[in-house]
């Protein structure tokens, strides 16, 4: 009895030792397995933060341009929704084509992936296009079609002498076909003031009792058409429209009126861009007519296809955003856009 006890004994405390050895042979396999798992997921943590991102340069013409910043601020607000495959960096030339050449030398330098250009001078080839070309990366121009656009990607923007025309034939309806005209420009070197003001000429050669009576350019700003609109009127200058080929140039010039006691109400003046700025004169009557230029459309429209374009999509050679005529009647539906 008691040897049978004692082989019992035995073979319990044989059992426990061969689980106690098995288990301690399986720890270090349990601590490989849980760390060859931990170093699995910090690579694939480090793949992630490491995966590259399209890097495109936006050239702006000027950050001080009252429309321009509403179309850099959509630009900037698109970015953000697609920071995840894409760094995008906006650059002020400050109206300085010869700064905007530089910087788009620079981009390329830093190996950027694509460039967005809201040119400088549209009269002339860009030489921006034939560094991209050589460089091998598309060029995507925005609100303003270069004269070598042909080389260029993709344009995103509106058709300028659609705007003219918009403008010029509203004014020229509601004077009855009669009156004189002073035309106000933007830049003499940018395609949109030519183009716009050809839009205007179009209008106005149906218009036998409509005649051309003063130009000059405000270069796109405010206080330049003041200055004009009071030379003017200081000249004696006598005049029943003024077309302008932008909004901060119909404000300034309704502006340059009240400074020398004339009520613009009488006369009819038309600018294009449909700002907040302008809508608020429209409402109160200052203003006859503007034309909507899609600023969120285009800045956003301009990154979105460069993005497009890198990812291997086809785009077409033009995207158009178009032009809309404003008047008096749709100012709360214009204003609501940019509320």
């Amino acid at each position: 009895m008691k040897k049978q006890i004692l082989w019992i004994l035995v073979g319990v405390i044989s059992i426990c030792m061969v689980s106690v050895f098995s288990f301690a042979g399986c720890k270090p396999a349990v601590e490989e397995a849980a760390a060859e798992e931990e170093v699995a997921e910090e690579a694939a943590a480090e793949e992630e933060v490491t995966v590259e991102k399209f890097k495109i340069s936006v050239l702006c013409a000027d950050f001080d341009d009252k429309w321009m910043s509403y179309m850099h601020e959509a630009m900037e607000e698109y970015a953000d929704t697609v920071s995840d495959i894409a760094e995008v960096t906006l650059v002020d030339a400050k109206a300085e084509t010869e700064t905007q050449i530089s910087q788009a030398e620079n981009a390329i330098a830093q190996g950027v992936d694509a460039i967005v250009l809201v040119a400088l001078n549209t009269i002339e080839d860009s030489p921006i296009v034939d560094m991209c070309i050589d460089a091998g990366i598309p060029l995507v121009s925005v609100n303003r079609q270069l004269k070598n656009q042909d080389l260029a990607t993709c344009y995103v923007g509106s058709d300028s002498l659609v705007a003219g025309e918009l403008e010029m034939g509203y004014l020229a309806e509601q004077a009855n076909g009669e009156g004189n005209v002073i035309i106000i420009m933007g830049e003499l070197n940018h395609e949109a003031a030519i183009n716009r003001t050809i839009g205007f000429e179009n209008i106005m050669e149906g218009y036998p009792g409509m005649e051309e009576v003063a130009r000059d350019t405000c270069n796109w700003n405010r206080d330049q058409s003041q200055t004009l609109m009071e030379n003017w009127i200081q000249s004696g200058l006598e005049f029943d429209i003024v077309a302008c080929n932008n909004d901060e140039g119909a404000i300034g010039a309704i502006l340059g009126m009240q400074s020398q006691g004339v009520d613009p109400l009488p006369y009819w003046i038309g600018g294009i861009d449909a700002t907040p700025d302008a809508l608020d004169y429209l409402n109160q009557g200052f203003l006859d007519c503007t034309v909507f230029q899609n600023a969120k459309g285009q800045g956003k429209g301009g990154v979105e296809t460069a993005i497009k374009i890198l990812q291997g999509e086809t785009v077409p050679d033009i995207v158009w955003i178009p032009y809309e005529l404003v008047t008096p009647a749709d100012y709360e539906t214009y204003k609501a856009l940019w509320e």
